[in-house]
């Protein structure tokens, strides 16, 4: 097993899947890292006997990922003469220009390298990029790295010219031809009927461990034009809509069928998206989903009234981080809380795969992402913190007795 060369610290859990993105992003670079939990406040020691046992492991170069003030860098920094790159992530109401401000601003003395905000990939490539001054073979695969991103710019710069040629400087004279057969399909139409216009297409497949960029931002785009879309998750297929847009909030619940007093949850991407929707998070919960999200529980935490008041318009909302690529992925290209139902009517089994979804909906819904057969089909649990002893309000793919392992203040509905 070859030894570590980059060691990474993140203060929480809700951080790795940053850091998971960005080694995907740059896997042909074969980087070995290793990745420890560790709080600048709350576990100091492990802090400094982690530097030490990763110094001792051959690590080159660490990289401290951290939000709002951002002491974790500096203090990597202060216990290692080897280079820092800090990685300021959005937290709080600033979106992490507290935390880049805070690792830039290192005091004289404790010398801390940054990038942009949440950038985790650039922080590896600046670790790759040290150590490559030692490492012939690293910088090989550095500089094929660079020529296959460069390779790409050119891949799509063809496309787009063989799509649309008179774009092209210097245009060919013939007249461009109707795209073919195979293109339409390609690019998302189906063959026209008989005197009608062409259909668009419902169901895309995805890869569940690497969807496509594009349909992902296809998807992104028809949520923040105001439509519904169908999305797999880790438990079932949901119903998916904009969830600060009223108008495509209502048309949700008219699809599903739900009677509009009941709340619709939220899916979102990380915790510092939930410190920003809700008033308070306990700080048992707050260890719990530590260690259970993502995952299969939907929590419901008190929430200022005026706050996503489609979905919710007490002063309550149930919030949920959904262990799965594909959802993640469209969350966090739109950039917002993604309002989620099961997707079936009320009252009908949940959907599990693509097929059955369509044929619930059918093109009453604009695009349906298939990423097969779900894993699991139960629902999520709901758990509500909004006052003590927490009362579990539906019980789904996690026990009672799972959740009483993390919290003792616990009853059921």
């Amino acid at each position: 097993m070859q030894k570590p060369m980059i060691a990474i610290i993140i203060g929480s859990k809700s951080d790795w899947m940053l850091v998971e993105k960005a080694l995907a992003a740059v896997e042909e670079l074969e980087l070995s890292c290793t990745v420890k939990i560790a709080s600048a406040h709350r576990s100091p020691k492990a802090v400094e006997g982690w530097v030490a046992e990763a110094e001792q492991a051959g690590v080159k170069v660490f990289i401290a990922i951290a939000g709002m003030t951002a002491a974790l860098p500096g203090v990597v920094a202060a216990y290692t003469l080897l280079p820092v790159i800090g990685v300021p992530v959005e937290r709080g109401i600033l979106r992490g220009q507290d935390a880049l401000y805070s690792i830039a601003q290192m005091p004289p003395g404790v010398p801390v390298a940054t990038v942009g905000i949440n950038n985790v990939q650039n922080a590896l490539l600046l670790a790759a990029e040290i150590i490559a001054l030692h490492d012939p073979e690293l910088k090989k695969r550095l500089e094929a790295f660079r020529k296959n991103r460069a390779d790409k710019i050119d891949e799509e710069q063809a496309e787009l010219l063989r799509r649309f040629p008179h774009l092209a400087l210097h245009p060919p004279k013939e007249e461009a031809k109707e795209p073919i057969e195979e293109e339409k399909k390609r690019i998302g139409l189906q063959k026209p009927p008989e005197g009608g216009a062409p259909k668009k297409k419902l169901v895309h497949e995805v890869d569940p461990d690497n969807p496509s960029h594009e349909t992902i931002e296809r998807a992104a785009d028809t949520i923040l034009d105001g439509g519904i879309i169908a999305i797999p998750t880790d438990t079932v297929y949901g119903l998916a809509c904009d969830s600060t847009n009223a108008r495509a909030v209502k048309k949700l619940y008219e699809l599903k069928g739900r009677n509009d007093s009941k709340p619709i949850a939220v899916l979102i991407d990380s915790m510092r998206t939930l410190s920003q929707l809700v008033q308070r998070i306990p700080k048992d919960v707050e260890e719990m989903l530590e260690e259970l999200w993502p995952g299969a529980l939907t929590v419901v935490f008190p929430k200022p009234e005026a706050m996503l008041s489609a979905v919710s318009p007490g002063s309550s909302i149930g919030v949920r981080i959904p262990d799965c690529i594909v959802a993640l992925s469209v969350i966090n290209m739109l950039a917002r809380p993604l309002a989620v139902t099961s997707a079936n009517p009320s009252g009908q089994p949940p959907a599990t795969n693509a097929a059955m979804v369509e044929k619930y909906f059918g093109s009453e819904i604009d695009m349906i992402l298939d990423n097969g057969k779900t894993e699991a089909e139960t629902v999520s649990t709901v758990l509500s913190v909004v006052e003590e002893p927490y009362t579990i309000l539906r019980e789904g793919a996690l026990s009672f007795e799972t959740l009483r392992n993390y919290l003792k203040n616990l009853s059921k509905k």
